[in-house]
């Protein structure tokens, strides 16, 4: 049975603003480059299109966050009485870390398949409306593959 967190308890609620403020930084860097470097220069679109796709990366971390927890409570309960863990480096300890994974995991992807469809997209169409297809497109994307995620690693369906 698949773990379901209440984000707005008291117990989650910083997590889920750590996660949605990480997501929100990640798309102000992505503001700042279709401002000044792609020269998309409509307002609407360079504010609007990225505030949605906080919230869709945000739902794909969340998404990723929540499988990982399910998959460490199983092993949890199965490795009680094993031998301890072997220690690991302080670099492979911040990977691990269960908020840092989900982030790492959506944000490359995101950010190579942003690229690559703005490249594509740029070829035929204006940069503006490129900018607008690629956005969108990663977002749709990443959100897919948070979802294929979950439903290998984890083992969960939702839907």
């Amino acid at each position: 049975m698949p773990i379901r967190f209440r984000w707005t308890s008291k117990d989650y609620i910083p997590i889920a603003l750590m996660l949605f403020g990480a997501c929100g930084i990640f798309q102000v860097l992505f503001i700042f480059l279709a401002q000044y470097i792609l020269g998309v220069g409509n307002y609407l679109v360079v504010i609007l299109i990225p505030t949605g796709t906080t919230i869709a990366l945000f739902f794909g971390v969340i998404i990723i966050f929540e499988s990982f927890v399910q998959v460490e409570k199983k092993s949890k309960i199965k490795s009680q009485f094993q031998k301890s863990r072997i220690k690991l480096s302080k670099f492979r300890k911040i990977l691990y870390f269960p908020i840092i994974r989900p982030i790492i995991i959506v944000f490359p992807i995101f950010t190579a398949i942003f690229f690559s469809s703005y490249a594509i997209s740029l070829i035929f169409l204006d940069n503006v409306i490129a900018f607008l297809i690629a956005e969108n497109l990663a977002a749709l994307i990443s959100l897919l593959i948070a979802n294929l995620i979950e439903k290998k690693y984890a083992k969960i369906n939702r839907y």
